[in-house]
């Protein structure tokens, strides 16, 4: 059953016609010779796709899971969603001390994820005429950043060259995390921390992922709004679609409810994990402090493919990405990531870390289909790359066993490709 959409959504999606014509002629930010392609047009529309979905491989997914686990994450789980329902796996454990099971319908922390939601937030913003993409970020925040060339766009695309603080925040992971764990910071703090260091390209010139993108969207989201950041979410996200497992809760450390813990890896190998679960996430705010469930992510990127959360031309602006690597298979778009799976199905979403906690919340582009997946460690690459496997095995479904002499450790038994390492949202140092 589709749900109702509030009266703002309902203006926002008769803005969409006159905000395409505006937004047609800017979607591609600048590039130099050697940035990546011009942008990439959303996927097709839904006639298009193949006839036959492939059903998803849980036994796929419950590998990929499991190698998560021997990659260090003491538990993960993942939730598919379909046309068929629902189907939930979880391993291991969601906390340590306890030895409870990991369990679907915990909450966690989420990480960039987060950027997703702050994205959507300020694109509604756009469809009521309260801000441009396009215009200087300064129009809206006088002072703020030191070049008048950065706009509204290239925060949302990682294209501002604003440094990520996080790098030097966290070069040593578990003392820096201990640093900040309690710290509350304010929005100007951590731009302050930014600004501190050598800006990474000129505007426009390149992607270069930075959570000060989203700390100063947060900012622009309270200045237009005159109200803190979790109250839009609230407001514009969270009520309309009844996610009653998300939450914003910055700057209190508590998860509330059933929750998963996170476990972050030190540096050292042999070292105890330590137990990340209560921190403010002050650090992150409007890039990383979303807490949420299985299920609500899998709704939250459902609604939005499908439209009910943004007009047709802020979400075809949001869809239309480029590369972020040279390997063809991965873009950004506007506070998302598309991703272009092997059996050429191509999905939309973010991927979330933060100290303790690895995520994956992705949907067709359709909205039909839907998976998030979780690890409960962090520091940790091999497993964020294991879990972001389960990508392959819920999207493509099962792939043909391998030649006898053939050796994989893909789910599926997949001999012919090697899993990309996963893309870092924070600072990792194993």
């Amino acid at each position: 059953m589709t749900m109702p959409l509030p009266l703002s959504s309902h203006r926002r999606l008769t803005a969409g016609a006159a905000l395409l014509a505006a937004l047609a002629g800017v979607l591609a930010p600048a590039t130099t010779a050697t940035a990546a392609p011009a942008p990439t047009a959303p996927a097709a529309a839904p006639a298009a796709a193949p006839a036959r979905t492939p059903a998803p491989d849980m036994a796929g997914v419950v590998a990929a899971l499991e190698s998560a686990m021997a990659n260090g994450a003491p538990g993960a789980m993942a939730r598919y969603l379909g046309p068929d329902g629902a189907r939930e796996r979880a391993v291991g454990v969601r906390d340590r001390r306890s030895g409870a099971a990991m369990d679907t319908r915990a909450r966690f922390r989420i990480g960039s994820v987060t950027k997703t939601f702050s994205s959507v937030v300020l694109l509604q913003l756009v469809d009521e005429g309260r801000l441009t993409l396009d215009a200087p970020v300064n129009t809206y925040l006088e002072g703020l950043l030191p070049d008048d060339r950065i706009t509204v766009r290239h925060l949302l695309t990682h294209r501002s060259g604003l440094a990520d603080y996080t790098d030097a925040m966290f070069e040593r992971t578990v003392p820096g995390f201990e640093a900040v764990r309690n710290r509350v910071f304010s929005y100007q703090e951590l731009v302050g921390l930014s600004l501190a260091e050598p800006r990474t390209t000129e505007p426009g010139a390149a992607y270069r992922y930075s959570n000060a993108n989203f700390v100063v969207v947060g900012m622009l989201i309270e200045k237009l709004t005159g109200r803190p950041v979790a109250d839009a979410y609230q407001r514009r996200i969270i009520k309309p679609l009844r996610l009653d497992a998300t939450s914003y809760v910055h700057p209190d450390t508590r998860i509330r409810g059933t929750h998963v813990r996170g476990y972050l890896h030190p540096d050292e190998a042999g070292e105890p994990l330590v137990d990340s679960t209560e921190q403010t996430l002050s650090w992150a705010q409007s890039a990383g402090a979303v807490i949420s469930s299985p299920a609500d992510l899998n709704t939250f990127t459902s609604a939005l493919m499908r439209g009910r959360l943004l007009s047709p031309a802020a979400l075809e602006a949001m869809t239309t990405v480029t590369p972020t690597d040279a390997t063809g298979t991965r873009f950004y778009g506007l506070g998302l990531r598309r991703y272009d799976l092997t059996c050429g199905t191509q999905v939309y979403g973010h991927t979330g870390t933060v100290q303790g906690y690895y995520t994956y919340a992705f949907s067709t582009r359709d909205g039909r289909r839907s998976l998030s997946a979780l690890a409960n460690t962090s520091n940790h690459g091999a497993a964020n790359t294991a879990l972001g496997d389960t990508l392959e095995a819920a999207f493509c479904g099962k792939k043909r066993s391998p030649a006898p002499t053939a050796r994989s450790t893909a789910p599926g038994g997949t001999a012919d490709r090697v899993p990309l390492p996963a893309e870092r949202d924070l600072p990792e140092r194993r």
